[in-house]
């Protein structure tokens, strides 16, 4: 088939297109002209075009989409020099500018596969997420955070209003975070995730109105003393921070199974990995691994979740295989300079 990847040069989709390659399908990469120094990521593999254009311009995407089989909507505005408009116009509006082509113009479009996010579920009034139980696809939210997860989450009900309105065959997939493993560990070598200097980094320039989360970002703070450490990472209740990651392997897995079965259209799924990430099981043997003291801190950010993939296991066959062991393991490789599986995701938005 002729598979239309919008995001084919990022950390998902340049592995994706290798895994269709190999399944012998032809590929074009749509790629925003603002990412230059990946641009030209995928020009030493056969069997892919390059198109660049913009998802504001419905005219860029009517030609990225004419005479394609199937499209993996995996572009997004996430950092870069986007405002909040930015990201309405790219989420939102780009995804229909996409709806809007395939109806008029792919009549017989066998899938359209939306990326969205695991942001669906949190809720912008509660600081961070914690669920005692597995999250089900119908505990969907009212109020994701603007501007990156409330603009997915409208680009995916745009998405699957067309499936039910237009007939489209739309699919949603909904990420857990995604680790690419050569930006697992940071310069040094070192897990960053679970690094006290990278929690003293994020909460640093932060303040809170509440004077008990203000109590947990001062004595965090005050507690670096300049010598790297493990943080045991702590939800204001006290219990260790627990989070459902995926390695970007299971993620093209899923993404993979998406346009295989017909139980697909129609529907959303949860896609995490095998990697569940518990602080308190993890930072022991991170310590014991790089020779590093371990610290702990509550922290006023909840996190403490995992997806249930039940619907995506029973309906489509997904069956993660990379869990935090595989991830490491890759990321070190990696940092040795051996060839893994895996294609580095690269510097978004820098220069050719």
């Amino acid at each position: 088939m002729k598979i239309l990847v919008t995001g084919a040069t990022g950390r998902i989709g340049a592995n994706l297109v290798t895994q269709l390659l190999a399944a012998g399908h032809s590929i074009r990469s749509f790629v925003y002209p603002g990412d230059a120094s990946r641009a030209r990521k995928l020009d030493a593999y056969a069997g892919v075009e390059t198109v660049f254009g913009d998802l504001r311009n419905y005219d860029d995407v009517r030609e990225a989409v004419s005479g394609v089989d199937v499209i993996y909507h995996l572009a997004a505005a996430f950092g870069g020099p986007f405002d909040n408009r930015d990201y309405l116009h790219i989420n939102a509006m780009g995804t229909l500018n996409i709806l809007e082509c395939i109806r008029e113009h792919c009549p017989n479009l066998h899938r359209f596969v939306y990326a969205s996010t695991e942001g669906v579920y949190w809720d912008a009034r509660v600081n961070g997420r914690y669920f005692e139980n597995p999250i089900s696809e119908d505990m969907a939210g009212n109020y994701p955070d603007m501007p990156y997860l409330l603009t997915k989450w409208l680009g995916e009900e745009l998405a699957l209003a067309y499936h039910f309105q237009y007939s489209l065959p739309v699919t949603a997939l909904r990420f857990s975070t995604v680790i690419e493993p050569s930006e697992f560990l940071n310069d040094a070598g070192l897990p960053r995730l679970f690094l006290y200097s990278s929690a003293c980094q994020q909460y640093r320039e932060q303040t809170s109105d509440d004077p008990e989360e203000q109590a947990m970002i001062d004595a965090l703070l005050a507690g670096w003393d300049g010598e790297e450490k493990l943080l045991l990472s702590l939800n204001p209740n006290g219990v260790p921070y627990r989070q459902h990651f995926s390695d970007v392997r299971d993620i093209v897995q899923g993404l993979l199974l998406s346009i295989e079965s017909d139980e697909a259209p129609g529907k959303a799924f949860n896609l995490a990995g095998a990697a569940m990430f518990d602080w308190g099981a993890l930072v022991p043997r991170l310590a014991q691994r790089y020779g590093l003291p371990v610290a702990e801190a509550r922290l006023p950010f909840n996190n403490y979740f995992e997806l249930d993939l039940s619907k995506i296991q029973t309906l489509l066959g997904f069956q993660p295989q990379h869990d935090f062991d595989s991830i490491l393991s890759t990321a070190e490789a990696i940092r040795r300079g051996e060839t893994t599986d895996v294609i580095p995701t690269g510097t978004r938005y820098g220069d050719a």
